[in-house]
Parts: structure tokens; C-alpha cells; sequence
């Protein structure tokens, strides 16, 4: 007699995974926001400009997608991810009080800008490296777990107008002090972020900002506004099991260990972005990983269509403020890889042993391809 199996129903998720982390990810978890700070109106927030996010879960494109979007002028250039948003709901998580308190309080913008890279301010560091005419020696794709990472791209570190960013954010100190809500401060720190780069004058989408796993910070925007996109690119588990076991557990094989914290990993982000696409369908968009490598005109193309831009040949050559990158793999690249979208990363040696795959893997990929572009 079969047992009777229930398939993978996304309607049996009343609540997303990151509204219940485990200890160790508790900092990252929901916030049940107290203050009128975070529950104040928003309905000036970047009043007449379009906001774009890239979101989805770590190792499933984001810097792809960047890199393909970074040539268009109708997208603002951004040098890198920002911890920023992060890492200040993590501090609302930790002590809500406490965190309003250093706001309303703050003498030093250093509080601020030290958020951009979690632990270190990241702009300050990528400076100071540009300077110096070093590179660090690990980029994002090689990131170790709760370790910041100062460049996002193999062997590049940008150019960027350190002293703008930080200036700027000190003549606002007084309206950081004085913000009636959380989405008046990210605002501020938006326009900061523009200092960083060159500007592009008549770009449709005036602010970017990029962040991987972000699923309570956008819960939280995307309820709150209306002028906000957020592209999410989605990975198969095979493949994102190779490139975060390489940074993560440093292996080249398939290890129980690994394999039971990264199915985790994979299966909860996936399906609370998901959960995202369904509240907010027409805010998300997916798009598979693998067309982004296979497929990337074409993909390039429906990306266009989405975020209502003409399509330009530039975004067939990814690059970081127009220099042309190798990507951030977690595997090394020689220099025949820069400005092109390769596909090691799925035509690779490394072959994930297909049984150890349970069905609810295919139940839920299925859902994430109805759902892309």
C-alpha cells in the first residue's frame, strides 16, 4: 500500500522561514518592530524615482545580475553589495531601544558607514585598497561565514569617490537624527551610496542597491512602498551546493555535513522568496540562474521587458563601473574569463549524486520556474 506523500504546497507556508531562525541566525531573524519608527508612514520615500533591488538567496546570481545591469543607463551604477540594511535590522533585532538611541543621539557618522560592511566600513577599506594599488586576497564568491568581504568581483577593485559618500552623510546628520521613519533614513543613505559613483543623469532607476538573502528587509520595504523592484535570481540546489560547500566547507565533494546545512539553506531562502513572489507579484521578479549563464541575451532581454527599459548590448558584458569583470565565483578564474558570462559553474566536473535529492526539491523548483522570466 502507497503511503500517502503530500506534495510541496506553498500554501502550507503560513509564515517565511526568517520570521524563525535558528540560534545562531537569530540576529537575522524577523523583527516584531515596537518603535513608530519603523511603523511610521512612508509614502514620501524617494518621492517620484524608481528604487531597484537585486535580492535573492547568496551564491544564486546576484552579482550577475549586477554585472549585467551595471552598462545600462537607465540603471545607477553601484560599486558593490552594502551590508547596510542588514546589519541595521540585526541591531533593531538585537536592542530596538538601544539602536534608536545611537540614531537620535549620534555624533559620529562612523556608526553608519561602519554598517556597510557588517563589520568594517566596506567603502572606506575599498578606498583605501584602490589607493594603495592592492587587492584583497578573498572577493565575495570566497567569502567565509560572518566575515565581510571588501570587493565583490575576482581581481577588481573600483574606483570610487570615498570622501563624496562620507561627506554627504555627515551634512545629513542632523536629519538622520531627526528621520520620522526608517524609509527617511534609507533614503538619505541611498543618495550617500550615488556619491560613491558617477552619476547617471536620466537613469529610470536613480538608486541600487544589492544585497543577497534579504527576505525580512524586504517584507518590511515592499509593504511600505510602491516605487520599489526587487530582482531575484534563483539557483538549482545542484550547483549552489558546489560553490557554497567551496567557501563554506572548503570540499569539492558531496558531504552529509554540508549537505544537510546547505539544503537547509537553499530550500527555507527559496521558499520564502517565494513567499515574497506570491504577496508581491508584481515587485519580484525571478530569473533562473542558469539562463543568465546559457541564455544571457535573451534573459538580458526579458529583464528589459520587466523593468521597462530599452535593451542595449552592454548588458551582454558583465562589468563593474563599465570595467570588465570576472565574475565572483568561489573557484578562481584566469583573465580569458573577464567580460563574459561562462558556464563552468554548470557544465562543470562536479556532478551532484541525484539520490540524495528529495523529492520536494523538484516540487519546489517546479514552482520557481513557473514563476520566472
Amino acid at each position: 500500500m502507497k503511503k500517502n506523500i503530500k506534495k510541496f504546497n506553498l500554501n502550507n507556508f503560513k509564515t517565511p522561514f526568517c520570521s524563525k531562525e535558528k540560534k545562531k541566525f537569530k540576529r537575522y531573524e524577523t523583527v516584531n518592530f515596537k518603535s513608530s519608527f519603523f511603523k511610521n508612514s512612508t509614502k514620501n520615500f524617494c518621492k517620484n524615482k524608481k528604487v531597484l533591488i537585486i535580492s535573492g538567496p547568496a551564491r544564486n546570481g546576484n552579482h550577475i545580475v549586477m554585472s549585467m545591469l551595471d552598462g545600462h543607463h537607465d540603471v545607477a551604477f553601484l560599486p558593490g553589495e552594502d551590508f547596510l540594511l542588514r546589519e541595521f535590522f540585526s541591531k533593531a533585532k538585537e536592542n530596538e531601544k538601544k539602536l534608536l538611541s545611537n540614531i537620535k543621539n549620534v555624533k559620529d557618522i562612523k556608526f553608519f558607514t561602519n554598517m556597510s560592511g557588517a563589520y568594517v566600513d566596506k567603502w572606506k577599506s575599498s578606498d583605501e585598497f584602490f589607493r594603495k594599488k592592492a587587492i584583497p586576497k578573498f572577493w565575495s564568491g570566497q567569502q567565509p561565514e560572518n566575515k565581510s568581504h571588501i570587493v565583490d568581483f575576482q581581481d577588481i577593485v573600483p574606483k570610487i569617490n570615498y570622501k563624496s559618500y562620507f561627506n554627504f552623510l555627515s551634512s545629513k546628520i542632523n536629519n538622520i537624527r531627526n528621520s520620522k521613519n526608517f524609509m527617511e533614513f534609507f533614503e538619505i543613505y541611498l543618495n550617500a551610496l550615488n556619491k560613491l559613483v558617477p552619476e547617471k543623469k536620466h537613469a529610470k532607476y536613480k538608486h541600487l542597491y544589492v544585497y543577497s538573502g534579504m527576505r525580512r528587509e524586504l517584507f518590511y520595504i515592499l509593504e511600505k512602498t510602491e516605487n520599489v523592484i526587487c530582482i531575484s535570481p534563483i539557483r538549482k540546489f545542484e550547483s549552489f551546493y558546489f560553490s557554497y560547500a567551496k567557501s563554506r566547507f572548503s570540499t569539492n565533494t558531496v558531504k552529509q555535513r554540508a549537505f544537510n546545512e546547505l539544503w537547509d539553506h537553499w530550500r527555507h531562502k527559496t521558499i520564502d522568496y517565494l513567499l515574497l513572489k506570491k504577496k508581491y507579484p508584481n515587485k519580484i521578479i525571478f530569473v533562473k540562474f542558469e539562463d543568465l549563464l546559457r541564455r544571457p541575451e535573451l534573459t538580458a532581454k526579458k529583464l528589459c521587458k520587466k523593468l521597462k527599459i530599452k535593451f542595449s548590448k552592454k548588458l551582454l558584458i558583465p562589468t563593474l563601473l563599465e570595467k570588465k569583470v570576472k565574475g565572483n565565483s568561489s573557484f578562481k578564474k584566469s583573465d580569458k574569463y573577464k567580460g563574459k558570462f561562462y558556464q563552468d559553474s554548470l557544465d562543470s566536473q562536479f556532478r551532484f549524486p541525484k539520490e540524495m535529492l528529495p523529492d520536494e526539491y523538484y516540487e519546489i523548483y517546479a514552482e520557481v520556474s513557473k514563476n520566472c522570466i
